[in-house]
């Protein structure tokens, strides 16, 4: 009789660790699933394959038109991705798709209460720039070498050179330079072993000390790097102009992510 169930004891013991294994997998492939909405800001490998090294950043945009046949819902298969560096959409499947670190691609619950303070601060943030860009490069009336640097001039370049710039109507991705202080620092001779550009010996060299905060805004989001301190070296080029050489960062700034 002790014969007869052991067959029968094992059988049963199989199917329950099948069971379970299944059950195992279907709960793992229900974690790593990620769904994405326009806006999400992610990273993906443009050629298609996870293991390459063409990761890029960007946002997810709305679908078009023409994307799936007519009565066709989209089901998560992929997603439209425009890639920052070069503003190229691809097409990208979950599986190369991955949300930038420090960002979170969960939706937004409406019904979540911010106390006022911080409310009225990200409402703020998020506002869409206004129309005062600086226009790069900056028009400059030539000076001479070791002529003091003017500061609000100063400004204008540093604006510039930390990547400033407006947006067609209706597109995203502006990018507004907010500098909160500028310290000109007393002039010394430019240096091969320490500074860049096209200066030689006898180049004037005025140290500016810049605390500024980049702010990048998108349809659903601003990314913001805030608190950046540099040591820009400006010098004056071989046609009168202001220009920075090298650079020292004293305090890198602190990146968030303000979702709508």
């Amino acid at each position: 009789m002790e014969k007869q169930n052991r067959p029968n004891w094992k059988r049963e013991f199989l199917f329950i660790a099948f069971a379970a294994a299944v059950l195992m997998f279907a709960a793992t492939s229900q974690i790593s699933a990620q769904t994405y909405k326009a806006g999400d800001r992610v990273e993906c490998e443009v050629t298609g394959n996870p293991k390459d090294k063409w990761w890029m950043k960007g946002t997810i945009q709305p679908f078009k038109d023409g994307d799936f046949g007519a009565g066709v819902e989209p089901d998560g298969s992929w997603y439209r991705f425009k890639a920052d560096a070069n503003k190229v959409e691809y097409p990208c499947k979950p599986e190369v798709l991955r949300p930038i670190a420090g960002t979170e691609t969960k939706p937004t619950n409406k019904n979540e209460t911010k106390p006022q303070s911080e409310e009225n601060k990200t409402e703020a943030e998020n506002e869409m720039p206004g129309g005062n860009f600086v226009e790069c490069p900056i028009e400059q009336k030539p000076v001479k070498n070791g002529a003091r640097p003017d500061v609000e001039l100063v400004k204008k370049i540093i604006r510039c050179k930390k990547g400033e710039k407006s947006v067609e109507e209706g597109d995203e991705g502006a990018v507004k330079v907010e500098i909160s202080s500028v310290q000109i620092g007393a002039p010394r001779p430019w240096s091969y072993s320490q500074d860049s550009g096209n200066a030689k010996p006898g180049t004037v060299v005025y140290p500016v000390k810049a605390t500024y905060t980049v702010k990048t805004f998108y349809r659903n989001a601003t990314e913001v790097e805030e608190g950046w301190i540099r040591v820009l070296n400006f010098y004056v080029n071989a046609f009168g102009e202001w220009q920075i050489g090298s650079e020292e960062t004293i305090k890198a700034g602190k990146s968030k992510r303000i979702p709508k």
